[in-house]
């Protein structure tokens, strides 16, 4: 298996892309619809389904667990990860969409897309990956 897609996702985000997040947490983030059409682009299309909303004592909806499935290298890959919404408001149909569109972004970097946000200056998965690669396609030359 070449691992193509998974090399591609491990790619590090090109920097016009990254932005930092307003408030008084200043980190790096990658807006929804940038994360989706990278994962549309780089594996085409995917399922995802609410897995459960997360609501506060008071029922305003605070977060999601989404689960996505995507084809990556001829294998059926399946995630579940937590979205939140950084400032719910009393308007659950705003704070659901708040928080899967934190839960894709989740989602995207457990397969390896925009994972370099969270690991910052340790982040190697897309040199080691290359670096498996390069390494089967001289063994393979070597038969």
């Amino acid at each position: 298996m070449s691992g193509e897609q998974l090399r591609a996702l491990a790619k590090r985000v090109p920097a016009h892309y990254i932005q930092e997040k307003p408030g008084g947490f200043a980190a790096d983030y990658i807006s929804h619809s940038e994360i989706t059409q990278m994962l549309l682009a780089k594996l085409g299309p995917f399922d995802q389904r609410i897995v459960e909303v997360i609501r506060s004592p008071e029922g305003v909806v605070d977060g999601v667990v989404l689960e996505m499935t995507f084809e990556i290298d001829g294998r059926t890959v399946t995630v579940q990860e937590a979205g939140d919404c950084d400032h719910p408001s009393k308007h659950n149909g705003a704070n659901l969409k708040n928080a899967v569109s934190s839960a894709v972004n989740r989602c995207a970097m457990r397969v390896g897309l925009g994972l370099e946000l969270w690991s910052r200056e340790f982040y190697v998965l897309d040199q080691a990956l290359e670096a498996k690669h390069n390494k089967e396609g001289a063994d393979d030359g070597a038969e």
